[in-house]
């Protein structure tokens, strides 16, 4: 792992620990339509075993135990261990009872090969320094003819790239910016991300719309802080964060609703690939 990578895990660590009180809190939820769509692209089953990586609060992790359901169980792993409270937590509230929470690098799952019948990754893959290397380590963790199932984002909402631009433009000199850190390589196509699934059989990657809606401005920016965007806006100096947020509602006051709403549409991808190599490619 170079300098670079080993910086970028302890940059995701440190904000998402941060994070984990207030993750997707802000009513304009994001990861818990991505997560119950994921689970329905996977096909889980009653019985299955499976692995969610970066759980975060449980997005994927709560669905995902209804669907193996019954005779099934999840095992759910985050870096930033607060997370896991809040998985472990939600799971209760459900009154599941086949969920276990465990801290480890989603990178780098510590389980023994063919583990799993099929593993999950919803939002993930971007966070991490390496996603072939994470891709192929989840491989090894697959049962023959298991699933792996991650949720990615293809685009942004065209209307809506000047506004994560404006708020970029406030942080320090040289430092990577959201719009540029969310669609770096290969996450900007699905031909980068399916070039990464060289082990894999029966790779396929669904794009489709999902709509969030704001009920202000103010909520926007409210809610991008209980979000991913705070991992890279964090670094942006207290002192010039008014200035930041103002750019950016200057920016969203065209695109707002009569009543002041406002709607953003980002293109989610969809990817799902098979650990053996003799299957039918699904159109």
């Amino acid at each position: 792992m170079t300098g670079n990578d080993e910086q970028l895990t302890a940059d995701v660590t440190a904000a998402y620990t941060v994070l984990a009180g207030t993750w997707d809190t802000a009513g304009a939820q994001w990861n818990q339509p991505v997560g119950n769509r994921l689970v329905e692209f996977a096909g889980l089953a009653p019985h299955l075993r499976v692995l969610d990586v970066g759980c975060g609060a449980g997005a994927a992790t709560i669905p995902a135990a209804r669907a193996v359901s019954p005779g099934g169980h999840v095992t759910a792993i985050d870096i930033a261990e607060p997370m896991l409270d809040r998985t472990e937590h939600a799971a209760q509230a459900a009154g599941l009872g086949n969920v276990a929470v465990q801290h480890a690098d989603a990178a780098a799952p510590p389980f023994p090969a063919r583990s799993f019948d099929a593993v999950l990754a919803s939002l993930v893959v971007y966070l991490l320094a390496d996603p072939a290397a994470a891709l192929e380590r989840w491989r090894e963790l697959v049962r023959p003819g298991g699933i792996l199932a991650f949720s990615w984002v293809l685009g942004e909402d065209p209307l809506w790239e000047a506004v994560y631009a404006a708020v970029d433009s406030y942080l320090p000199a040289g430092r990577q910016g959201w719009n540029e850190f969310w669609h770096r390589p290969p996450c900007n196509s699905v031909e980068g991300v399916e070039a990464m699934l060289g082990g894999y059989a029966c790779v396929v990657t669904t794009p489709e719309p999902v709509t969030t809606r704001y009920t202000s401005p103010a909520h926007w920016w409210q809610s991008s802080w209980t979000q991913a965007p705070a991992l890279i806006w964090q670094h942006i100096p207290a002192g010039r964060r008014d200035a930041a947020r103002d750019a950016a509602f200057a920016c969203l006051r065209p695109l707002a609703a009569a009543d002041g709403t406002l709607e953003r549409t980002r293109t989610v991808c969809y990817t799902t690939a098979r650990a053996m190599p003799d299957c039918v490619r699904r159109d």
